[in-house]
């Protein structure tokens, strides 16, 4: 429990579709879910996997992925929510589905396919650099691509630099400087989507990757592992070791501790000292603004019970098969395909109210 490891003697091999895959790296992965007994794997095979990609209407091969065994997801909606709405403003490019994964033929229940992001981005987009940002923007993971490995440090000192120049301007001079390292739209677009799904824990679950926007290279932006969406309150709240240090020791143990720092913004979480950047800079706020509307106009009634329908017929699938379901008592939360319909219907309609509430709020700004 709690660690971390790969599996080398023996090495598993991966039984798909009939073929048989010699597999070169099997690691037991995850952050929370290591304390599991349903655990998550990365999975680095010899020889690639083909699988037909609806998105892309075409078979590809896939050598890395990772399978999320979901533990934290109630009734296993969250991850197919997220990932179905973050399609739609085109922050999910990597392919995704769910299944069922057996261990020497034992079931261990329902799974989230994700292609590697580090992979999909380095090999299909040919990123010369991506990097994981973990608490008060350290380097959790980076990699750099083919022929860019003498350059690794110098992009990990470029994506530090973001952090470094924050408390140096403000207003039109701040958003210029960091659009000139990120692409803004992107990542406005990506705490839009954390608004709307009340996203509970996001400051290290954030990949960025180099690309080139309007002939400059910066960071794009990619979620990451959005377990914890629906949440009660922002993840800053009562954890002081959380929040960023930029702009010195920052503690809140209520929402009226953020409230009094802030004010009642449309930002879920401060807890990252750039999104604190975001909500205390007047400039900043409203260019975010003006894409939180653009992404809750896009995201009507009609894309959420898209994305809901689509849910339901793909994970509800998997409700028939009581082997599966039952390893659900290893989880977090135990689960059953009434507890599913359940939650599938109430965090619908929930979905639908808080999108035209915070519609609402962004018109009350606006006739101010």
């Amino acid at each position: 429990r709690g660690e971390q490891y790969e599996i080398t003697d023996p090495l598993p091999e991966l039984q798909f579709a009939g073929e048989t895959y010699n597999i070169d790296r099997f690691e037991i992965r995850g952050d929370g879910s290591l304390n599991f007994n349903r655990k998550g794997f990365g999975v680095n095979l010899g020889s690639k996997l083909v699988l037909f990609n609806p998105a892309e209407n075409s078979e590809r091969k896939y050598e890395e992925f990772k399978l999320l065994a979901m533990v934290f997801d109630y009734t296993y909606i969250e991850n197919s929510t997220a990932v179905g709405l973050l399609k739609e403003v085109d922050l999910w490019p990597v392919y995704n589905f769910f299944t069922e994964v057996r261990l020497n033929n034992q079931t261990q229940g329902l799974y989230h396919f994700i292609e590697d992001p580090f992979e999909y981005f380095i090999e299909r987009k040919n990123a010369p650099f991506v990097v994981r940002r973990g608490y008060d923007h350290v380097v959790k993971a980076c990699k750099a691509g083919p022929g860019n490995e003498q350059n690794l440090e110098k992009y990990i000192a470029r994506f530090k630099r973001i952090y470094s120049i924050l408390p140096l301007y403000s207003g039109r001079q701040m958003f210029d400087t960091l659009s000139s390292y990120i692409d803004m739209e992107q990542y406005f677009t990506k705490l839009s989507i954390d608004m709307l799904l009340k996203n509970g824990d996001y400051t290290d679950e954030i990949i960025f990757y180099t690309k080139i926007l309007n002939g400059r290279e910066v960071f794009g932006v990619f979620p990451w592992d959005l377990d914890d969406i629906f949440a009660g309150q922002p993840h800053e709240i009562g954890n002081p070791w959380a929040p960023g240090t930029i702009f010195g020791t920052r503690e809140y143990y209520s929402i009226d501790d953020v409230i009094a720092d802030v004010g009642s913004i449309l930002l879920y979480s401060i807890e990252d000292d750039l999104d604190y950047k975001i909500a205390k800079d007047a400039f900043l706020y409203q260019e975010y603004l003006r894409t939180l509307r653009g992404v809750i106009e896009k995201i009507d009634l009609s894309v959420i019970d898209r994305v809901f329908d689509y849910t339901n017929e793909h994970i509800g699938a998997f409700y028939s098969r009581d082997s599966i379901v039952e390893q659900s008592k290893f989880d977090m939360d135990e689960t059953n395909y009434g507890l599913f319909v359940n939650n599938l219907a109430e965090k619908r309609q929930m979905l639908k109210d808080r999108r035209n509430w915070i519609l609402g709020e962004l018109d009350m700004l606006n006739n101010k």
